[in-house]
């Protein structure tokens, strides 16, 4: 049986702002790796890679590109490599093999096995989520999550990349939590009812679309996490998403992203 092929763009650290991540996932990457100093964007379709390189070409962004490389495992030497890592007080993230492995006492494991769909669980703007969280932990309510992932009393997650949901099932049997969570591959009209909370950790590219509808899940008097958003380009978010019924509630940043957290009025 022949062997699933993907093709690899990497790019360099300095080129790597906010614009740049945001053009190059307009091209449907199966996700993001961080090697070294630099970003590489994985693609299952080669003709996506080479669009997406035009485009950086087109913005004078330095690249490499190799199309058509047999698929073992990406990111097989990675996981081997890896070490568990703690994020605030709460959470200890593993994005090596699945093990079970303790983690320290009053920690939180996230065994996150790293993946070309899922990514490593170390990107700043998934810190944040947590960070966010750890703040003011979801427990006793129900919880949306827009982009697969979390825990709480009970949690929704979907995702359109129908590889991350596959995925994200696949961690979940790894945690004594997942029956609590559910997931589906699809949009967010297929979602019913509010929550309390909604998460969403997306570039504004892939928010800005379906902002209305995530909005509307949040239940009155609720919270809305969002993350994945550039530094560069946050102020400007924060304005057009904030208003009378919505309120500013919680603000972090690391690196050259933020996490926003917004309340919706009561009534």
């Amino acid at each position: 049986m022949s062997r699933l092929k993907y093709s690899r763009l990497v790019i360099p650290r300095k080129a790597r702002d906010d614009g740049v991540l945001g053009l190059v996932a307009l091209y449907g990457p199966l996700g993001f790796v961080e090697e070294g100093r630099d970003l590489v964007a994985c693609f299952r379709d080669a003709d996506a890679a080479r669009r997406a390189s035009q485009a950086l070409s087109a913005s004078r962004v330095r690249f490499d590109l190799v199309t058509d490389l047999a698929e073992g495992d990406p990111l097989e030497v990675f996981r081997a490599a890896s070490r568990p890592f703690a994020v605030g007080q709460r959470f200890w993230i593993d994005p090596g093999n699945p093990s079970d492995s303790r983690p320290p006492s009053g920690r939180i494991a996230l065994r996150l096995p790293a993946s070309t769909a899922f990514g490593t669980g170390g990107h700043e703007s998934t810190r944040l989520v947590l960070l966010s969280l750890a703040d003011e932990p979801p427990s006793g309510f129900q919880v949306l999550d827009v982009g697969t992932g979390l825990g709480a009393s009970r949690a929704f997650g979907f995702d359109t990349d129908a590889d991350a949901v596959f995925t994200a099932r696949e961690n979940l049997a790894r945690h004594p939590f997942g029956a609590r969570v559910t997931l589906h591959a699809g949009s967010i009209e297929a979602v019913a009812g509010v929550f309390p909370l909604v998460v969403a950790n997306l570039l504004p590219e892939e928010f800005l679309p379906m902002r209305a509808a995530v909005m509307r899940r949040v239940a009155p008097g609720g919270r809305l996490i969002l993350s994945g958003l550039p530094l560069a380009r946050e102020e400007r978010l924060r304005e057009r998403l904030t208003s009378r019924r919505w309120q500013l509630s919680s603000r972090r940043t690391e690196g050259e992203w933020a996490c926003l957290g917004l309340e919706r009025a009561s009534s």
